[in-house]
């Protein structure tokens, strides 16, 4: 007889909390739409590798508190008597569906490292902003620089008129 342990692939999240768990048995049609639907919302806020069992528990309980909520709303539609009687219920449900995403959120911020998410400052972004600045107007220094050179080459081949034979000195040097 082989000893059976924990199995090398077990389920992934979204597949045992729509497909392992008997959904059919608990809702009809519409309510397991609606369930599905909450698993998959639910689950987009979590990296599914993370997920523990009890974030799971949790995630199920939640979708199916939400679906029971709007089936005893949906059934006392219209019915003044029985919204009275469901009134404690849907807050009973509602209370507990607090807990569960305080729960939820406490493990999800115990598990998150604080410096993989650090992000950029205002002061870094400002400094990278000036950084940038300065080598666009370096560069444009550069280039004015040799604009330059290239001109004062160009003029010192050039002379101009002061040893024409017409220029006539005047006194004072004017």
């Amino acid at each position: 007889m082989a000893v059976q342990g924990r199995p090398k692939n077990p389920p992934k999240a979204r597949e045992l909390l729509k497909e392992v768990i008997p959904i059919d048995d608990i809702f009809n049609e519409d309510e397991k739409r609606i369930y599905e639907s909450l698993i998959d919302i639910y689950l987009k806020d979590f990296e599914t590798d993370d997920l523990t069992s009890s974030d799971m528990d949790d995630v199920m309980s939640l979708a199916m508190n939400r679906v029971l909520e709007i089936r005893l709303l949906t059934t006392s539609k219209g019915n003044p008597d029985k919204q009275l009687d469901i009134s404690n219920a849907v807050e009973k449900i509602r209370k507990q569906n607090e807990k569960i995403k305080e729960n939820l959120s406490s493990r999800r911020r115990d598990r998150i490292n604080p410096n993989e998410h650090k992000g950029i400052s205002i002061v870094d972004l400002a400094v990278a902003f000036e950084e940038s600045k300065k080598k666009v107007l370096e560069n444009k220094v550069k280039e004015q620089r040799l604009e330059e050179k290239e001109a004062i080459k160009q003029f010192d081949e050039f002379k101009g008129n002061r040893y024409d034979m017409d220029v006539k000195l005047t006194e004072g040097g004017d």
